[in-house]
């Protein structure tokens, strides 16, 4: 008689996911099928799985999209770790509701099937109600094949394979699911501080101490993907989503490694995170104060290392670091900066930000080569719930600013201390501050005088407060001292000035008030995620923001929904969408305010008018080479969206240009454009396809390589072959340059291509048919001056020549 004790599993004895790590260890072959898979259930089986794949386990997975309840971080962790040693599939049929949890296990001995109402998540494994039937094979060898050819059938047949393109397009529409919130361990802390593991069985990305999670998963899989075909690449990440820890798991393969920031607070938070992900390396910090540079990892001061006297072969050689990142990459513009990046010739360099905007339009993607390797903003961190969503309100200040001086893109810092220091200023701000506050206030001030005059007022209205900053003040307070007495509670409130910007994290902080005018688009973002990170008991922050008719009043929309400032945006104050969860306010003043500044705006029209004089210089429409030469605006704003869209834009599109919007044809120029091109390669091999006025649709490697053979004859590209590897390639063979094109060019394009593909029998580069058939004269042109421009962008970054 069948023990049906043992075979219902309702997580309370015996939980489903103990059952399922012990039969993926013993299985040859393991099929599963679940509605969705989140990141927390595949962190409970994956060592098992590793196990089972070492051991020549056959696994199958398909799961669903429906609802966007399945994690892309959960399908990335798979990727990241097995590649295409695992099969994964994607049901396919979005009109049907997919809602199977079977999992199938076979191995010689002792087939077995568990199914029932758990998906893998952490909770439906082993914490939530759940039921489970286990059936084994030699009870009913019939159900066993009806599963088999079940599961084959929608596997086969109802599914698609699950492809990096598809991955990355469901990431970036993804929001975390509402019904999903508050699951067990899926807040930021928990993740953070996991322990699960021991050192014997760490893998490739986690330690016993901490392990990445959600975006940072994403980030490394794209970065590995992408660090064969690339040296340099920035990563976009909203502040509090775990932009160090990212940066310590991606280098902790590499051999020596040099952390780089402007701010000692980064220097020491940096250490402590990369002791947590490799605590078998040494550390070693690089400042003023001390210059230990032997260690495994060094955290180095930029204003100290950036001097010419370290910036040598007695102290260091261009290739001493194999691995280097720079934090806030924003700065990267500044000369101490730029004397550290040409110094230095690491196998890989990583930048990180959470804000790529400049407001001098220095253009920092060039120092990472363009390669902006993963992004995710403000509100993508926040709808996939790893920042708390914010409850913001613009109130209305009468400050008029017009009568305070402006220099040199900042107001007078006396004159505007003297205006933010009335007496009537802080009772509109403890007015509102009253009405609004939650229990642990930051507020950002313009000067230590400033700070000192808040912090009085609340004292005065019997509020806890003091200000942190460098001066002096009655009621100041050194930092360490003024957050843990906020942390506790026996303050209310800071007042501070720039010094909370970068490197400072208070995640208790549900309260943020800008007591500022905002001069800048990254220290607004930077001071607003202050308050955004999670934390016990936390699940908004109050943002209380005091506006006047600043210069960039009108671009806080922009910033708060996510957007580009940079850009030009069209759109209504009304039409902004906001991140989902968050609740934006302005007082009716500011939306009337902001509209009658916006008219006035003469640098949103920036781009369009220096084409229309550039058109008139050359007298014909501007190609993308004539932008990058003769505008000083630097060329990526005009291709933000590809040029084909900026010109249609400007109404400057004729009307067989007008047929390619929205196709493959405007997509395949827009892929040549933003093409990653960390070497020159990539332009003789695409080069091959252009004959006379059309394009062709198969290029033999034999033809590439005689391509990139002549092409490097041209000693103007002598800089792209300086590699080790490299030195003797004007005596290279034929037969050489061919091995060189399908190891590199080839290869690379290949992956990374919507519209290329390597055919290896007949060793031919073949151009999709559709891009072939609609490839006129005038499309012809189009991808030449791509592959013009490309070229002398790259050129000029080898010459040092400024554009």
């Amino acid at each position: 008689m069948r023990n049906y004790s043992r075979a219902l599993i309702t997580n309370n004895e015996v939980t489903l996911g103990s059952c399922l790590r012990n039969a993926i260890r013993k299985s040859k072959k393991i099929r599963i099928i679940a509605a969705f898979i989140r990141e927390s259930g595949i962190r409970l089986i994956l060592e098992d799985l590793k196990e089972a794949v070492s051991m020549g386990a056959k696994v199958q997975i398909l799961t669903g999209l429906y609802l966007g309840i399945t994690e892309p971080s959960a399908l990335y962790l798979l990727k990241l770790y097995f590649g295409n040693l695992i099969e994964i599939r994607i049901f396919k049929h979005n009109d049907v509701s997919f809602h199977p949890k079977t999992y199938i296990f076979e191995d010689d001995q002792n087939s077995e099937i568990y199914i029932g109402s758990s998906n893998i998540s952490a909770s439906a494994l082993e914490s939530g109600v759940e039921w489970n039937y286990k059936i084994a094979k030699d009870e009913s060898k019939e159900v066993f094949s009806q599963f088999y050819d079940s599961f084959n059938l929608l596997f086969n047949d109802h599914s698609v394979e699950l492809t990096d393109d598809l991955l990355k397009a469901y990431s970036i529409g993804w929001k975390q699911s509402s019904l999903l919130k508050n699951e067990p361990g899926s807040s930021l802390r928990d993740k953070l501080s996991s322990t699960t593991g021991t050192a014997e069985n760490e893998a490739k990305y986690e330690t016993s101490l901490i392990k990445p999670y959600g975006a940072q998963i994403e980030a490394l899989y794209h970065l590995e993907r992408a660090r064969g075909d690339v040296s340099k690449g920035l990563v976009v990440m909203a502040t509090g989503v775990g932009k160090t820890y990212l940066a310590a798991f991606d280098s902790r393969k590499f051999k020596k490694i040099l952390f780089i920031a402007h701010r000692e607070e980064i220097l020491n938070q940096a250490y402590q995170s990369f002791s947590k992900v490799m605590p078998e390396k040494t550390f070693g910090m690089f400042k003023a104060s001390v210059t230990e540079k032997d260690a495994d990892v060094v955290f180095a001061s930029v204003q100290t290392l950036g001097k010419s006297k370290y910036l040598n072969e007695e102290w260091f050689e261009p290739d001493h670091f194999q691995y280097m990142i720079i934090d806030e990459f924003h700065h990267v513009a500044a000369q101490c900066y730029k004397a550290i990046v040409d110094y230095f010739k690491p196998e890989f360099l990583l930048g990180l930000t959470a804000t790529p905007f400049r407001m001098d339009k220095k253009d920092i993607y060039s120092y990472c080569n363009d390669n902006v390797i993963y992004e995710i903003n403000l509100k993508e961190a926040i709808e996939r719930g790893y920042l708390v969503p914010f409850n913001y309100y613009g109130i209305y200040d009468d400050t008029d600013y017009s009568k305070i001086s402006y220099r040199n893109g900042k107001y007078d810092e006396k004159e505007l201390e003297d205006a933010l220091s009335r007496p009537k200023r802080a009772e509109l701000v403890l007015k509102y501050y009253n009405r609004y506050r939650k229990n642990k206030a930051i507020a950002f001030c313009s000067s230590i005088k400033h700070a000192n005059a808040m912090t009085e007022a609340f004292i005065e209205a019997g509020i806890p407060a003091a200000s942190v900053h460098t001066g002096e003040g009655l009621y100041s307070e050194d930092r360490k001292t003024a957050i843990q007495k906020l942390v506790s509670g026996e303050l209310s409130i800071l007042f501070v000035v720039d010094i909370f910007n970068e490197g400072v994290d208070i995640p208790e902080i549900d309260t943020v008030l800008f007591l500022r005018p905002t001069e800048s688009y990254t220290v607004f973002l930077q001071q607003l995620g202050r308050g955004l990170r999670k934390c016990e008991n936390k699940n908004v922050t109050v943002v209380l923001d005091f506006i006047g008719n600043y210069k960039l009043a009108p671009v806080l929309p922009l910033l708060l929904s996510g957007k580009n400032p940079m850009v030009k945006d069209r759109r209504s104050f009304y039409e902004h969408t906001y991140p989902e969860g968050c609740n934006v306010q302005f007082d009716m003043k500011l939306i009337d305010l902001f509209e009658e500044m916006r008219k006035h705006d003469k640098l949103s029209v920036r781009l369009k008018n220096d084409y229309f004089r550039l058109k008139s210089h050359y007298g014909k429409r501007p190609l993308r080479t004539d932008l990058f030469e003769g505008s000083d605006i630097p060329t990526r704003e005009y291709l933000k969206n590809g040029y084909i869209q900026f010109l249609n834009n400007i109404d400057e599109l004729n009307e067989e240009e007008k047929t390619w919007l929205g196709t493959e044809a405007e997509d395949f120029l827009r892929e040549l454009e933003r093409m990653s091109m960390d070497k020159l390669y990539k332009i003789p091999t695409i080069s091959c396809f252009i004959e006379g006025n059309r394009l062709l649709h198969k290029v033999s490697a034999d033809s590439i390589a005689q391509s990139m053979m002549d092409f490097y004859k041209n000693p103007l590209y002598a800089p792209d072959m300086q590699d080790s590897g490299n030195k003797d390639y004007l005596d290279w063979s034929l037969e050489k340059y061919r091995s060189k094109a399908i190891q590199m060019p080839i290869k690379y394009i290949n992956k990374s291509s919507n519209y290329f593909i390597y055919d290896e029998i007949n060793k031919e580069l073949i151009l999709d048919s559709e891009i072939v058939k609609i490839a006129s004269g005038l499309y012809v042109e189009h991808v030449k001056d791509i592959l013009e421009y490309r070229l002398k962008s790259k050129c000029a970054k080898f010459y040092k020549i400024q554009s």
